[in-house]
C-alpha cells in the first residue's frame, strides 16, 4: 500500500505497516485508519527544533481498539525524538476497532516515521511554523 503524500503531515513520514490476519482489504483500510490517526497526533517536540531523525514504533490494538502495548524498534538517536515517536501512538488511542473477520484478537501494527525539525530552503520548517501558529493563537485567543 502506497502512502500519497498529500495526505503526509510535514515532518512525519510512516511506512506501510505489517501484514496482518484476516481480509486483506477490510485489514488494510482499517491499518490505513490507524495509521491516519497516528499521523493526525503528531506533534514535535520544542525543544527538538533543528533535529531530525527516523524511529519505528511498534504496538498492539485490541479488539475493543485499546491500546495494548508499545516499542520503540528503531531509535532516532535522540531521546526527545524517540519519546515523541511513543507518544504519537499513546495520544492515538482508542484505535478504530479492527474489522470483525480479522482472525487474531490482538494486531500488531508496526510505524516507522521521520520526524524532521531542521530549516528547509533557507527558511522555517514545518514544525517551526506550528509552534509559531500556535504562539500567534494563543497570543489572540487566550484560553479559546
Amino acid at each position: 500500500m502506497a502512502v500519497n503524500s498529500r495526505y503526509r503531515p510535514p515532518g512525519i513520514e510512516l511506512s506501510r505497516p505489517d501484514p496482518a490476519s484476516g481480509s486483506p482489504d477490510a485489514v488494510a483500510v482499517w491499518r490505513k485508519e490507524v495509521t491516519e490517526r497516528v499521523w493526525r497526533n503528531g506533534t514535535f517536540p520544542p525543544g527538538a527544533i533543528g533535529q531530525r531523525g527516523d524511529a519505528g514504533v511498534t504496538f498492539v490494538v485490541d479488539r475493543s481498539g485499546k491500546l495494548i502495548s508499545s516499542a520503540l524498534v528503531e531509535s532516532t538517536g535522540s531521546a526527545l525524538l524517540d519519546a515523541a515517536a511513543l507518544k504519537m501512538v499513546e495520544r492515538s488511542e482508542p484505535f478504530p476497532k479492527p474489522p470483525s473477520d480479522a482472525k487474531d484478537d490482538l494486531q500488531r501494527v508496526t510505524v516507522f516515521m521521520t520526524l524532521d525539525g531542521m530549516r528547509r530552503n533557507g527558511g522555517l520548517g514545518p514544525w517551526e511554523n506550528e509552534a509559531k501558529v500556535k504562539a500567534k493563537l494563543n497570543s489572540v485567543c487566550r484560553g479559546c
